[in-house]
Order: structure tokens, then sequence, then C-alpha cells
């Protein structure tokens, strides 16, 4: 696939490839940046490798939810599968969409596969398992790869998402008057989180009017326990609170 936009480049050898590089002021590198490397000869059969994804292994997701997006990167033009149980890759039921060409690539030099991921259920680890094969078939072009020299995965690419609870607020303070001999009194504004991921720890904001984009972080939270100390002078006071945890509850 190379061949359509690059040099010839063969199976075997070491190649250098000069670059010069132009600004939108018509500046010109005088010294050619050069980029050495070499080709094994093959043939190749190594399988490809699943670099990462696009959600962090083992991340909790949102109560109820029962589907995610996901990316797969992959270090070469492959296709992907996944199943929910740990099966051979030919046996996996579901396909996922990937690049084919190697103009394809991304900014980390990989290959994304995407697809969706069913059956999330809350409160459990989900766990699913992903195999590649390698050179996969262009298409409209003839493929010159025969099927039994594709590289496939031995080993599947475990992965798991975890189902969480509903997040509670269960307790805020203060829901009273408070006193002071000072013309501006301390006020501690303190709320408590539970259920949720890791038994409610998350992170809380407070408003004085509820609206989008007002709310301001406590000073003390990432936690189960949140609290913001206040100066206020003598009135009646209503705040808002919202707290979010690391599954999106």
């Amino acid at each position: 696939a190379a061949q359509n936009i690059s040099p010839e480049i063969s199976l075997d050898g070491t190649y250098t490839l000069y670059v010069r590089c132009r600004d939108a002021n018509g500046n010109v590198n005088e010294d050619e940046y050069a980029i050495r490397f070499c080709v094994e000869k093959g043939p190749d059969t190594t399988p490809p490798v699943i670099e990462g994804t696009s959600i962090s292994n083992g991340m909790p997701v949102s109560f109820n939810t029962n589907d995610t997006d996901l990316e797969v990167y992959v270090n070469e033009p492959a296709t992907c599968k996944w199943s929910h149980l740990d099966k051979s890759y030919k046996d996996m039921e579901n396909n996922m969409t990937c690049p084919e060409k190697v103009t394809e690539i991304n900014a980390q030099m990989l290959y994304a596969c995407t697809t969706i991921l069913n059956g999330l259920k809350s409160e459990t680890e989900n766990r699913f398992y992903f195999r590649c094969k390698d050179q996969p078939c262009i298409n409209g072009m003839t493929c010159k790869i025969n099927e039994s020299d594709r590289n496939i995965n031995a080993e599947s690419y475990k992965f798991s998402l975890l189902g969480t609870r509903s997040l509670i607020i269960s307790k805020v303070m203060p829901n009273d008057t408070v006193k002071d001999s000072t013309e501006a009194v301390k006020v501690t504004l303190e709320a408590e989180t539970r259920e949720g991921y890791k038994d409610g720890e998350a992170i809380c904001e407070y408003s004085d009017t509820g609206r989008e984009n007002s709310y301001i972080q406590f000073y003390n939270t990432n936690s189960y326990t949140h609290s913001q100390d206040l100066w206020l002078p003598e009135g009646s006071y209503i705040y808002y609170i919202k707290c979010i945890d690391l599954g999106g509850n």
C-alpha cells in the first residue's frame, strides 16, 4: 500500500529519505533532514499489537449505562473483533470498524478501530476480549495476501469497565441559623456523598444561583466528605450543590 504514495521500498535493506520544508513566509531549511530506517527481509510473522484504548482499562461507567463507544489502538492495519467471552478470533461475534490503509494513521502512529460495547451492567465488572488479524485486504483491490499468511493474536486483549451505583448526596450542612459576633460570619458549607463509585468518592461544587456555569468547586473535595468556608454578612442564603464521581454519576 505504501508504494502508491512513497518511493519504492523493498522488503530488505537500509533506506534514507531526505526532507525539506518551507513555511508560509517562504523560509526553507538549508540542510536537508534525513530519515534513515531498515526494513526486515520478512516474511511478516508478527500479529497486531493492541497498544491501548480510548477509555482506560478498568475505568468506571455511570449507573444504568447500557453501551459506550470505544476506540482500540493497533500498531498496524488490521481487522479486529471482540466478545464478552475469551474466544478465538474466528468465533468472536462482534466486528470492529478498522482503517485499511497505512495512510490512515493517527497522531500517535497507531490505527484506531472503533466499536460500540454493549451489554453493560451496573454494579459489576464488565469484561471484554479483543483479538486482531493483520494484513487486511483493501476494499476494491485484489487481495494479494493468502488468508493463511495473516497473523492473528493467540491471546485476547482483556478489557473491563466497572458498572457503578447511582451517586447520592446524603447530607448537607448547615441547615439552620449560624451566629457569631462579627460582621461577616464564617459559614462552612459541608456535603457528604455515598454509593456511586468507590463508596461516594466524588468532586462537589456549589452555587448561590443554581445556574449552569455558576458552580464553584469545593475547596476540600475529591472524597466522600466535602467542605468550603464562606464569610457572609447577615442575611438568608440558599446554596445549590452538585457532585460527580469518576464514572460520571
